[in-house]
């Protein structure tokens, strides 16, 4: 079954990413006199993606959205990656509870900016990596190894057993997230929770640290993303 990303970002970083199969890139009538959809082609050319010139009506029937920028690229799945692959990596970020596909979006495109390739989404409770996420992200994660084998609490089971130190963000969590980073952990994965639920009871439990991240200001909450951010800057 193939995926149709939109946008011109998206677009790019999936070819120059090259771990899917690249079906066909559809470019709008006209679009040979923008130039980000020109280097868009150029690129889609050098890596040998076949290119059709299509009716903007046709880019939105592909994607269902008017936010294509003009392009839409057809393509295989995303490569996901078997969690016991991961295991070993020094930095691993769980998302706990998040339905937000802008959110899921944005913290994957902060993960790989900050160097954290690894991620991991529950087979339930989070969107997977659809075309609104990678959007979202502007292609970031299509260089991310990313695992949707497990049960959040799964993760962070099996994370323990392997020498993991799990540490859950909480807004009431009773260690500043400055005091986790002066740990300077060896091997750690991050947990970040949703706006409305946040990490999960049982994680929570099972954390070796929980930890908060110190505000002044008369908001007491903050956008799950830009939490995310903070720790994975932080923390990398």
């Amino acid at each position: 079954m193939s995926d149709f990303l939109y946008g011109i970002n998206p677009a790019f970083e999936a070819i120059r990413a090259g771990r899917r199969s690249m079906i066909r890139l559809y470019l709008s009538q006209g679009s040979e006199q923008n130039p980000r959809l020109k280097k868009l082609a150029q690129v889609a050319e050098k890596y040998q993606v076949p290119m059709e010139f299509v009716d903007k009506a046709l880019l939105f029937d592909f994607c269902q959205t008017r936010e294509h920028q003009g392009c839409v690229l057809e393509t295989g799945p995303f490569p996901y990656t078997p969690f016991a692959e991961l295991l070993g990596e020094k930095r691993l970020l769980l998302l706990d509870n998040i339905e937000d596909p802008h959110n899921v979006g944005a913290i994957a495109r902060t993960a790989e900016a900050l160097g954290w390739r690894n991620m991991l989404l529950p087979r339930r409770g989070c969107p997977l990596l659809l075309p609104s996420v990678v959007k979202a992200a502007a292609g970031a994660c299509e260089f991310l190894q990313v695992s949707v084998n497990c049960a959040s609490n799964q993760y962070v089971k099996i994370a323990l057993e392997e020498g993991y130190s799990v540490v859950s963000l909480d807004g009431a969590g009773p260690i500043p997230l400055e005091d986790i980073r002066d740990k300077q952990l060896d091997k750690l994965l991050l947990v970040v929770g949703g706006e409305n639920s946040g990490v999960s009871q049982f994680i929570l439990n099972h954390s070796s640290h929980i930890a908060a991240i110190r505000q002044s200001g008369k908001i007491n909450s903050l956008n799950a993303s830009v939490a995310a951010a903070l720790a994975l800057y932080l923390l990398a």
